[in-house]
């Protein structure tokens, strides 16, 4: 196989060839031709190369790996000691995510009241003094320009979702519940008219949208998480749990998932809102959908399989309408 053929086949460029060929890392032969002609071998060296420079390892401790003849079980053994090294490092840096998780939390809720510096520090070194570049994050999910203007491009725009906003806050003071947790929270608008000291937990994944919620109202209780990989252990019971206009955010095969999680934060006895954008006809959805409006039936069908007492509104009559589930919790 020649030099193009393989840089398309494996990603790679000429210049890392001739790079892996000069380190003695591979020996492609040569044609009469003098062009370089890579053999089944080769293309398996180039990939393993690949591998473990992502992986770290030097020019040297490569060399020793694949220098010598393979029988194929020693392949085998190889390609699963690479497993097991990308495993390794995917269990660190989850490690290093919950540190530094942990680490914006405590942050949240101290505000101030503890040493910033000790617990920047802290940070630090759970990315090995290292810290990810913020405004690349920044710039591709512009998460602090939406945390400035999402009451003017929902609240004042969407009539829609004005009116299952206003019409949560009812359902949820007929709760009579004391505890409560907002998952997905935004901007916390959903409290906007609550009483000051109200006990809400409110849990996202945007840190600009906790840091307007904390801004807008003092006495929420912030706490940065993804409501798909957060423990349930970490967290108490609530009284009522909501989550509005979040599942939609949410793949159709991690739904339900998200869904298990939500239940989890609520009491026995307890009360779960989920208000969402919705179609009322499941053909809607479209192949390839860029956002994930629930199937109405389908998760309201999953509501009553958990064993919740459910009670199903429309507050959006249209194909793409709003749906409010209202499931009672049972022990």
């Amino acid at each position: 196989m020649n030099t193009k053929a393989v840089c398309r086949r494996l990603s790679v460029t000429p210049k890392m060839l001739r790079i892996y060929e000069e380190q003695g890392l591979i020996k492609p032969r040569r044609l009469d031709n003098n062009y370089r002609d890579y053999s089944l071998e080769n293309l398996v060296q180039i990939e393993t190369i690949s591998i473990l420079r992502r992986l770290g390892f030097s020019t040297g401790e490569i060399k020793s790996i694949i220098s010598f003849d393979k029988t194929e079980n020693e392949y085998l053994d190889m390609f699963y000691l690479q497993y097991k090294a990308i495993e390794s490092q995917i269990k660190e840096l989850k490690e290093k995510k919950e540190e530094l998780r942990g680490t914006v939390n405590k942050m949240l809720i101290s505000r101030g009241s503890e040493d910033i510096n000790e617990m920047l520090l802290t940070g630090g070194k759970s990315m090995g003094g290292k810290f990810i570049n913020y405004d690349d994050i920044v710039n591709a999910w512009n998460f602090d320009e939406m945390a400035s203007d999402f009451i003017d491009r929902y609240m004042k725009e969407d009539i829609p979702y004005q009116r299952t906003i206003k019409r949560l806050r009812e359902l949820i003071g007929k709760t009579g519940g004391t505890t409560f947790a907002d998952v997905g929270c935004g901007i916390c608008n959903l409290w906007d008219e609550s009483d000051d000291g109200m006990d809400v937990v409110a849990i996202d994944k945007s840190l600009p949208m906790l840091l307007e919620s904390r801004k807008r109202l003092p006495w929420i209780k912030p706490v940065m998480d993804d409501i798909l990989t957060l423990a349930p252990e970490e967290y108490r019971k609530n009284d009522v749990v909501v989550a509005a206009f979040v599942i939609h955010h949410i793949e159709y095969g991690d739904q339900f998932r998200a869904i298990d999680n939500i239940f989890s934060l609520c009491r026995d006895g307890g009360t779960v809102l989920i208000a969402d954008r919705c179609y009322r006809d499941p053909s809607m959805k479209g192949s390839d959908p860029t956002e994930f409006f629930v199937i109405a039936d389908e998760i309201g069908e999953y509501l009553a399989m958990k064993g919740a007492d459910l009670d199903t509104e429309y507050t959006d009559d249209s194909d793409e309408g709003m749906v409010i589930f209202r499931a009672v919790k049972r022990g």
